[in-house]
């Protein structure tokens, strides 16, 4: 199930980032990275990671994972720490189904985006809301892509 809104914001503060170009394969182990860096701060996570891809070139992925934690920590070479992730007026596909049908869910945002000529000015950013390991069916993500305010 797929719903499109405008008009949306995502806000969030207190984020670990990680962006660099890696390979599907070695997400897994940055995340688990992060993980352990947050706990050696003295922080928690305090919701799903959030990703943004940037550029896909073959095997190759150039990413951004956000993990919200409880407070703000020490940058480190490896890893930024951002007071607040904030986008306004963006247009928003909510959906709900397994996770492998993500991709034609941003496929029907950009296709939203681009008929109503709409000017993209993030890529998207999916913030997970629910999984559920033992139904994937039931995963919720949504997807945020800011939009221009400006009418050209």
């Amino acid at each position: 199930m797929l719903e499109i809104k405008e008009n949306q914001e995502l806000n969030v503060t207190n984020l670990l980032s990680y962006r660099g170009k890696l390979k599907q394969t070695e997400l897994e182990n940055i995340g688990k990275e992060m993980e352990s860096y947050i706990q050696s701060a003295g922080a928690k996570r305090v919701g799903n990671p959030i990703t943004a891809t940037y550029e896909l070139e073959g095997d190759e992925i150039d990413i951004e994972l956000l993990m919200p934690i409880d407070k703000s920590i020490e940058s480190m070479d490896k890893f930024d720490f951002k007071n607040q992730i904030k986008i306004v007026n963006a247009v928003v596909a909510s959906y709900i189904g397994h996770p492998m049908g993500v991709q034609d869910a941003c496929n029907q945002l950009n296709q939203y985006i681009m008929e109503r000529r709409l000017q993209p000015i993030t890529v998207g950013y999916n913030v997970t809301k629910k999984t559920d390991m033992l139904n994937p069916e039931n995963t919720e993500i949504d997807v945020y892509v800011g939009i221009s305010p400006n009418i050209l």
